[in-house]
């Protein structure tokens, strides 16, 4: 079992904006980032009045998580952080479910379709 935290580095790489957290994103560190998912949390969360200029361009880089090289945790993180405070479409992920695990799979559909009956 380990432990996931951010800390005011994590905040300052969000501030910098989509460059610097795409760079975390697209490294290869994971425990960077499952800090800097943990920490996005805070930003894309309503309750706490962020207002993230650059959101698309984060939903489109959580999507590339996904569907990229990345550890499952990792993946898992990127697509709780979509079905929680995003909306469809998710067109990355429509147009990669090749590149989808199996056991991600029904979440990721589930997440493509969560507009369906509104």
């Amino acid at each position: 079992m380990s432990t996931v935290y951010y800390s005011n580095k994590h905040i300052e790489i969000v501030k910098n904006g989509i460059e610097a957290i795409s760079k975390i994103l697209n490294g290869k560190d994971t425990s960077e980032k499952e800090s800097l998912l943990f920490c996005l949390d805070r930003f894309l969360d309503p309750y706490y009045g962020y207002n993230l200029p650059h959101k698309n361009e984060i939903e489109e880089l959580l999507q590339n998580v996904i569907i990229n090289v990345n550890p499952i945790g990792v993946k898992e993180d990127a697509l709780q952080l979509l079905t929680d405070y995003c909306w469809p479409p998710f067109t990355v992920l429509e147009n990669n479910l090749s590149k989808i695990e199996p056991e991600l799979l029904p979440n990721v559909k589930y997440a493509i379709n969560m507009n369906d009956g509104t």
